[in-house]
């Protein structure tokens, strides 16, 4: 689904309540969470999700600009910053590609930090909901590592488009290691 944005064309979050809903169907239809109990009844299950969802973004959006390879892009594609404290605020409204990538890591995200909690038995670490929340985090992390990694969605400038300039790919190269154990060569 689309972002859900202002009236300024600023992004306020990554998901929709649909979206959230779409990843773990049963969760919602057999009724597992009580949303009655939350401190501010919200008018709807749906805007109590989106509300999540829009916590979510503020934390992504935090994670991605305290993230190291930020600051990598930042010098990359140019745009200055005179110490680790005034480094400029990832803003949402210039990923112009890998929309559906965010979208998703916003889904886990909430469901990870806010939803699964409320019913998690952490006790029991075999509980179902532990085990969904942990893979849940292992799905977030996947994704956010492979966007901070290929910094191909993007718009440095602003300008809605991602030009060559602005995409900064790397890729781990793997480390041949030697062991102990004698080699022989073969002519």
């Amino acid at each position: 689904m689309a972002f859900i944005v202002d009236g300024g064309g600023n992004v306020l979050s990554y998901a929709e309540a649909l979206d959230v809903k779409d990843k773990d169907q049963r969760l919602f239809e057999s009724n597992e969470i009580n949303f009655t109990d939350v401190p501010d009844t919200p008018g709807s299950l749906d805007n109590y999700i989106e509300d999540l969802t829009t916590k979510s973004t503020a934390r992504i959006n935090e994670k991605i600009r305290a993230s190291a390879k930020w600051r990598s892009y930042l010098d990359y594609a140019g745009v200055g910053y005179s110490s680790i404290n005034d480094i400029p605020a990832f803003v949402g409204k210039n990923i112009i590609n890998r929309k559906s990538d965010f979208t998703d890591m916003c889904c886990y995200y909430t469901l990870k930090e806010y939803l699964l909690p409320k019913i998690a038995d952490f006790g029991n670490p075999e509980s179902p909901e532990v085990q969904k929340i942990q893979y849940y985090e292992g799905k977030f992390q996947d994704i956010f590592n492979e966007l901070i990694e290929i910094m191909d969605w993007y718009s440095s400038d602003g300008d809605g488009t991602v030009q060559s300039d602005e995409k900064m790919v790397t890729f781990r190269q793997t480390r041949r290691t030697r062991g102990r154990s004698n080699l022989s060569r073969v002519r």
